[in-house]
């Protein structure tokens, strides 16, 4: 059976399909394949068949499996890359340039160095960009990033005290809003509720789901329901959603009111 590998050129990059050609290859080997940037060096992630590929995979070939003088390269490269970023921090204040550069890539054959930075407005970086070239002796592309990517550059911890989840397996970067939060019942606390980046906490989407189909069996704050068992009525104090449970105010005055939790289905509520 004829087995595709899965490769990551980043530690939470993109998974790409690729074909390991005449070679046999294991989870965390690495191998060497032409990317749209050059060559670079990747990382097996995956083993699968042909039959287990998403629909409309275009396989893209590898070029050799990475020897250990291919690591010692790309070990060698991240070292000169250190130090051209270095150099174009110093070249960006003389030039009264107002960037964060955090990082500096090149490819294996160093065909190309990428430079990632952040700005608060449009900057011209042209003259730099020249004077950068001259000294890497390559081509050089700057990318600006926003604050979600660059907190997966430096080693950040999450509010759960875990290491945030962009950091160690989200590829992709899903929209987070104020209403998803509501949706699941939550104190809207900017201070809380955002991540190290400053943006809404990306593990909000993670149940998002569940809670969206939970919420479609349960009454909503402040609903008319009724005790199936007792005919009693009440209104709805407030909904423990994943757990499907209702708490219920009986009662009109401080004096008389008393509060009761019930399963969703033991209640009745759209009381006209």
């Amino acid at each position: 059976m004829e087995v595709v590998i899965g490769v990551r050129f980043r530690k939470t990059g993109k998974l790409v399909y690729m074909n390991p050609l005449k070679y046999g290859f294991r989870v965390n080997d690495t191998i060497i394949a032409e990317t749209d940037k050059g060559q670079e060096i990747g990382r097996v992630v995956k083993l699968l068949t042909k039959d287990e590929l998403p629909k409309d995979t275009v396989l893209q070939d590898i070029i050799r499996p990475a020897t250990k003088n291919d690591l010692q390269v790309q070990k060698d490269n991240e070292t000169a890359a250190l130090a051209v970023l270095i150099f174009a921090k110093k070249e960006a204040i003389k030039l009264n340039l107002n960037m964060k550069f955090l990082l500096a890539e090149y490819t294996f054959d160093k065909s190309k160095i990428t430079m990632f930075f952040t700005a608060e407005e449009r900057v011209d970086f042209r003259d730099l960009v020249r004077i950068l070239a001259s000294e890497a002796k390559t081509r050089i592309e700057l990318r600006q990033i926003g604050p979600r990517d660059e907190i997966k550059i430096y080693p950040n911890l999450g509010m759960c005290g875990r290491e945030v989840c962009c950091r160690t397996h989200l590829q992709d970067f899903k929209s987070v809003t104020i209403k998803d939060a509501k949706d699941q019942g939550l104190q809207i606390n900017m201070s809380k509720l955002s991540g190290a980046c400053g943006r809404l906490m990306c593990c909000i989407k993670y149940e998002e789901i569940e809670y969206k189909e939970n919420l479609k069996k349960l009454p909503k704050y402040g609903e008319l329901v009724k005790v199936n068992s007792t005919n009693e009525s009440g209104k709805v104090a407030n909904v423990d959603i994943l757990n499907l449970k209702v708490r219920v105010k009986f009662g009109d005055s401080r004096e008389n009111e008393k509060y009761e939790t019930y399963n969703a289905e033991e209640l009745t509520w759209n009381i006209k």
